[in-house]
């Protein structure tokens, strides 16, 4: 069964948005979802994201966009696959020009801080655990 794995570069610095993020790992604890923070310079986190196993997607404006339904189909999809999934959040100032030969994946094409869009994607994935399960959370 794969992991998902969430890689945030830098710490949460604003109190509301660490606090949003700390809820959302916590709903997820039971769900096979990590989430990694970062700090080291960028030369070694680039360098770690190379060395990822499995599949990698850097969350970046210029990937694809999903409905929530359809991402909870490709969150169904990459738990059942033998191989861990990663998600990289940051660097703050985007990955324009940066790591080119990995995928990416959006969550708007609006952008947004890093911090925030870290929150924003772990409601995603609580949102697709829910989908995936049938429960109420998900109402639309």
């Amino acid at each position: 069964m794969g992991r998902l794995h969430l890689h945030v570069y830098g710490r949460l610095k604003d109190a509301a948005l660490k606090s949003l993020a700390h809820m959302y790992e916590e709903r997820l604890q039971n769900s096979g979802v990590t989430v990694h923070i970062h700090a080291e310079d960028q030369r070694k986190f680039f360098s770690k994201i190379g060395a990822f196993s499995g599949q990698c997607f850097l969350l970046d404006e210029s990937g694809p966009t999903y409905s929530s339904i359809e991402f909870s189909q490709e969150v169904r999809r990459w738990t059942l696959e033998s191989t861990d999934t990663h998600f990289v959040v940051g660097p703050p100032e985007g990955w324009q020009g940066k790591m080119p030969d990995i995928q990416r994946i959006s969550l708007s094409r609006m952008t947004f801080p890093h911090e925030f869009a870290a929150v924003l994607f772990l409601e995603q994935l609580y949102r697709s655990f829910q989908i995936i399960k049938g429960t109420s959370y998900h109402k639309a």
